[in-house]
């Protein structure tokens, strides 16, 4: 009997014993459930407590009431938007130019794509976007490529076949095939000019029609920061400008004192020919000894409104002829291009007369210095644009092309 009651009192301990450890370990559970929920909170518990702004990211959008803490605020770098230039200020891109077919509204990404395929100057794809949008020159020099024209250049460039062509005076209009010749192309329609010692504004456009200082002056890319200082050396575009109609014949220019093909024979760098051709009167005298023949007179259409503003005097099978000057004067311009003209030359004939000498391997005076006629100015060559040795020769009056077979009689 004493047994049974000992073994009774052992199972109710035993069971007191059971429940105290399971209540202790409920306790435990709970006293962790509720730390762990207070340090780590459920989503909902986080967005009743918390407030986060409406924010885009990867297409997921979340939102709350926002009510006070930044615990949960993300980043600046984590916004997305519909485009870059969202995040440009609109009077920022008002004021970004557009160049060709690219808008300046147009978004970044689109503006790339639009820039490389319109620009046709090489490395389009390389070069900063800005020069592409916002031209800081008025111009790009184009390399031509197998079946250009000069109609597929100007519209490659938006500007019209006139514009291409009186920028471009030693160039034909049906001209087709030249491959890797360089064109200087004005990237609106107008009239390029090389600004010289001395030139400002308004000199420069007392020379063409359809312009004013105003223009050229508001003309962004043309960097116009004084009006009557400008930078040797430099192009402006003349928007609209045309070249003026050339004038009537003045009078024959007053005989010269001396004999034609006077003067020093000095300074050639080895030129053929020792002397240029007797002949001529008044003011000119020949600028080569010989040649074979006129390839393309005075005055020939051009095309586009265009004419050829000299003479060119064929030189094949006469390289490196020496090209004397055709008159005294002062020689006021050199210049080595690669489109063009080439490599030529300038001199002030005096009382509004000046000649011009194209297209030569070599020049052999500077600006400024004095030569007599039948001084040598350089040597023939191929340089800009021509398709064979030729002398390109101009007479001017006024700086208006006049025909020079008037003066002398080629």
């Amino acid at each position: 009997m004493r047994t049974e009651r000992t073994r009774a009192r052992s199972h109710a301990h035993g069971n007191r014993h059971g429940r105290i450890t399971v209540h202790l370990l409920v306790t435990t559970l709970a006293v962790l459930a509720a730390t762990f929920a207070a340090k780590f909170p459920t989503p909902s518990d986080a967005a009743a407590s918390i407030g986060t702004p409406s924010f885009a990211l990867s297409g997921v959008t979340g939102s709350a009431q926002g009510r006070m803490a930044t615990y949960f605020r993300p980043g600046t770098s984590l916004q997305t938007r519909e485009s870059i230039s969202a995040l440009v200020a609109s009077a920022d891109v008002a004021s970004v130019r557009s160049a060709g077919a690219i808008s300046p509204v147009s978004s970044f990404s689109s503006g790339i794509a639009v820039a490389a395929s319109a620009s046709g100057e090489a490395g389009a794809g390389v070069k900063p976007l800005a020069d592409l949008i916002d031209p800081q020159q008025p111009y790009a020099l184009y390399e031509t490529r197998p079946g250009d024209t000069i109609s597929s250049i100007a519209a490659r460039y938006g500007v019209s076949v006139t514009t291409v062509l009186a920028n471009n005076p030693t160039v034909p209009a049906s001209f087709t095939v030249q491959v890797g010749q360089q064109l200087i192309v004005p990237r609106k329609d107008g009239i390029l000019f090389k600004v010289s010692g001395g030139d400002t504004v308004d000199s420069i456009v007392a020379q063409y029609d359809n312009i004013t200082s105003g223009t050229v002056i508001d003309y962004r890319p043309n960097a116009i920061s004084d009006p009557k200082t400008l930078k040797a050396g430099e192009y402006l575009l003349l928007p609209g400008a045309t070249i003026k109609p050339p004038p009537p014949p003045p009078p024959p220019p007053a005989p010269k004192n001396a004999p034609a093909g006077g003067g020093s024979s000095g300074g050639s760098s080895g030129g053929s020919g020792g002397a240029p051709r007797p002949g001529g009167a008044g003011r000119f005298s020949f600028p080569l000894a010989t040649w074979k023949g006129v390839t393309d007179a005075y005055g020939v259409d051009r095309g586009g409104g265009t004419y050829h503003t000299g003479i060119d005097l064929d030189l094949w099978g006469l390289y490196r002829s020496t090209i004397f000057s055709a008159c005294d004067g002062v020689v006021s311009k050199v210049e080595y291009l690669t489109y063009s003209y080439g490599y030529y030359a300038t001199v002030d004939c005096g009382e509004g007369w000046s000649t011009l000498y194209a297209h030569m391997s070599s020049i052999d005076v500077t600006p400024g210095q004095r030569v007599s006629a039948g001084t040598p100015v350089g040597v023939s060559g191929v340089t800009g644009f021509t398709t064979g040795e030729h002398l390109h020769f101009e007479i001017r009056y006024n700086n208006q092309p006049v025909n020079p077979a008037t003066y002398l009689p080629f």
